[in-house]
């Protein structure tokens, strides 16, 4: 049995390293749309990214700072809220209730 070659693993350089994710993926994320979807978008044409066409769909992109449009329109993120919530004594935690019992987000009618 002969050794195995000493074959080193090729690692990229410091700060070459691609960034963010496909923009088929960032699309998708963004909720505008499946990937496949994405992709036909992107073979169309129809997508930019910093103004200019894009007709690969596994470039790299970060949606935070990249512009992505679709169709001369901005894609973004929705700015999510988070609420926490001690939930008081007596209240459901349900949508609807056809109880008609009083639910947690009776508390929120005001926010």
């Amino acid at each position: 049995m002969s050794p195995r070659p000493n074959i080193a693993r090729q690692r990229p350089a410091p700060g070459t390293q691609s960034r963010g994710v496909s923009l088929c993926r960032a699309l998708s994320k963004l909720g505008l749309c499946s990937r496949k979807q994405a992709e036909l978008l992107v073979a169309e044409g129809r997508v930019r990214v910093a103004g200019k066409i894009v007709r690969n769909g596994s470039m790299r992109v970060d949606p935070g700072r990249d512009r992505i449009e679709v169709d001369g329109r901005r894609v973004a993120a929705e700015r999510k809220v988070y609420l926490m919530l001690n939930k008081p004594r007596g209240l459901v935690t349900t949508r609807d209730d056809p109880q008609d019992r009083g639910t947690v987000y009776d508390c929120l009618a005001g926010l």
